[in-house]
């Protein structure tokens, strides 16, 4: 099959099988994983880790599978952090708070 007519021939170059490294599946972009990071409050992290995850999707419509799966580790990665982070500093905010509204039996005696 000759793609000597095609007009964008970049997009029809094949990898060597050198460079062509895994099980040939669509990498993943944890894109999904990204955006739910986003609701957790370590904003700097799930934000980095949300543009990894659409750099490896564009990373992917161009053909650079590498890249990609590369980025999407990344984005993965990331996302992990951002959501067992925000799980702790809910969790530590919420023991904080109801950890100061109830008096000690001590303070409720003094009272009566």
């Amino acid at each position: 099959m000759s793609h000597a007519g095609s007009p964008r021939p970049s997009l029809t170059r094949q990898p060597s099988a050198a460079t062509d490294v895994g099980d040939g599946s669509k990498p993943n972009d944890y894109l999904i994983w990204a955006i739910l990071a986003c609701l957790c409050p370590v904003w700097p992290i799930n934000i980095v880790g949300l543009t990894f995850s659409v750099m490896s999707r564009n990373s992917l419509q161009q053909g650079n599978m590498d890249g990609a799966r590369r980025l999407g580790q990344n984005a993965k990665i990331l996302s992990i952090v951002s959501l067992v982070g925000g799980i702790v500093i809910i969790i530590v905010t919420i023991i904080i708070n109801w950890g100061g509204e109830y008096p000690s039996h001590e303070a409720r005696a003094c009272e009566i």
